[in-house]
């Protein structure tokens, strides 16, 4: 019952990533960074949106506290994850190379050595418990 909880949220999360774009329709003459803007928002709605399903989940006894404290852990992340895209895109406008260099320096500061998870930069890793 579970696994069908899970694949069912993800497949939800998928279906919305994909008809965002279609519903919106096609983009014309708009500069990069604001698709890039667009993309890190929808991100972020996706993220919090999956974050307020899982804590329905759990509170109806379809989610296990284990489970959901496993999709918490990385649905929060994708949002962190968005919330920094956001911030560096919005500090930065134009320079998309300088824009690149940061974003992939967060990214690497954001995932862990030792096993690639997501975790906030300067925190332990919650997965496998590794220091920043």
């Amino acid at each position: 019952m579970i696994e069908v909880t899970i694949v069912a949220l993800a497949a939800v999360a998928v279906l919305a990533y994909v008809l965002v774009p279609l519903r919106s329709g096609p983009r014309q003459d708009v500069p990069l960074t604001s698709i890039r803007v667009e993309d890190a928002e929808e991100k972020k709605r996706s993220a919090l949106t999956a974050l307020i399903d899982i804590e329905e989940e759990r509170d109806i006894g379809k989610l296990s506290e284990g489970d959901f404290n496993a999709l918490r852990t990385e649905y929060e992340a994708e949002a962190f994850h968005a919330l920094v895209e956001l911030d560096a895109l919005e500090a930065s406008p134009g320079g998309d190379g300088d824009l690149e260099d940061e974003i992939s320096a967060l990214r690497s500061k954001m995932t862990c050595s030792s096993c690639g998870a997501l975790r906030p930069p300067g925190k332990a890793c919650e997965r496998c418990g590794a220091p920043a």
